[in-house]
């Protein structure tokens, strides 16, 4: 449920409704989007799209969703933290406080550059925080501690947790930490890396700096599990994630299957969003080749319906239950809400079959 359905009670209402008649089991529901949130933060602004400020639009779902049977997971948008080229973020929004602790890429641009430039970015996603800052993952740990401890959560679902791709991980702040660490500015050595591609020095400087990349989530993630661990009746945490293991450990340093592994995550949602029927199967048998057959009940699988019809989602469904995948996360409520024909053909669907 991305956040504005969550304005309004009657919004919210409805789409409880058209869960429970689904016969959905746990909701997804977008608390955090771009640096913003839709319930009563102490650190954080309230969403514009919450026009009524007495209203706590988290608290409200929560209260419902649990009356009715359903578990509730708060979605939250890690690292991306703006994307509105349009209009300037306002002056107490994250971005305007802190501008240093946004990404930047190996040609020393910043996220804020992008946004700003007239050029069109096609695969700019937007302003991320940089998770080698090294302020960046004490407040999204603090946020995050937030809505464990404060909210009647089912679940805490972590969204854009990952780097933009290879070319990002270059924040000034972030190369200072790393500098006094190893005596190496990690942007001018690989920014020299054509001249001698093949060294073995490049080789092992590569695999060095792709790992501190991952540790610096891993670290996140792992103080995260610890905190959840030590409460009363701990949350699941899951994480959607590249549908491609390897894709994601290697090109976003996203080793998820090594979180499941160390049980930092409860489960992984691999956003296997492709229309390319081989390509969806090809990601699940590389899950199953890197993951123990027991996890496959941690791996719930993201099936996109806002780009595919009803009998192309039912045969990509019924790949994943043969290949022993059980669970399922359809995305997004939206194409249910506007397309009568869909939700009637997703009722007679058992998901949880």
């Amino acid at each position: 449920m991305l956040r504005e359905d969550l304005v309004t009670r009657k919004r919210i209402d409805q789409f409880l409704s058209h869960a429970q008649t689904l016969g959905f089991t746990d909701l997804f529901v977008q608390v955090r989007g771009r640096g913003d949130a839709m319930y009563h933060s102490k650190y954080m602004e309230t969403s514009s799209l919450v026009r009524n400020g007495d209203f706590d639009p988290l608290k409200y779902v929560c209260s419902e969703g649990h009356k009715k049977g359903l578990k509730i997971h708060a979605w939250f948008n890690t690292y991306v933290l703006y994307s509105n080229r349009s209009e300037d973020p306002p002056d107490l929004h994250l971005l305007s406080i802190f501008p240093e602790w946004i990404e930047w890429d190996e040609n020393a641009a910043s996220d804020l550059d992008k946004l700003k430039s007239s050029h069109n970015h096609q695969l700019f996603e937007g302003v991320y925080l940089s998770p080698l800052h090294p302020q960046v993952n004490r407040y999204l740990l603090v946020l995050m501690k937030e809505l464990i401890s404060e909210y009647n959560i089912d679940g805490l679902h972590l969204d854009y947790i990952r780097f933009q791709g290879p070319e990002f991980g270059y924040n000034p702040d972030g190369m200072d930490v790393f500098y006094k660490k190893f005596g190496v500015n990690p942007r001018l050595f690989m920014k020299d890396a054509p001249l001698w591609n093949d060294s073995e020095s490049y080789t092992l400087f590569k695999k060095l700096y792709d790992q501190y990349r991952r540790d610096a989530i891993n670290k996140l993630l792992k103080e995260l599990s610890d905190f959840n661990r030590q409460l009363n009746i701990p949350v699941i945490l899951s994480a959607a994630v590249k549908a491609s293991p390897s894709e994601a450990r290697n090109h976003f340093y996203q080793d998820w299957a090594e979180w499941l592994k160390q049980g930092w995550l409860d489960c992984a949602i691999p956003m296997n969003y492709t229309t390319r029927d081989q390509l969806y199967r090809e990601n699940l048998l590389e899950i199953k080749d890197i993951l123990p057959a027991h996890y496959t009940q941690q791996v719930w699988i993201g099936n996109g319906i806002w780009n595919q019809d009803y009998p192309e989602f039912e045969k990509q469904a019924a790949v994943a239950k043969s290949l022993n995948f059980p669970h399922y996360v359809i995305f997004s409520y939206n194409v249910l809400k506007a397309d009568k024909e869909y939700f009637n053909r997703i009722k007679t669907f058992n998901l949880q079959d």
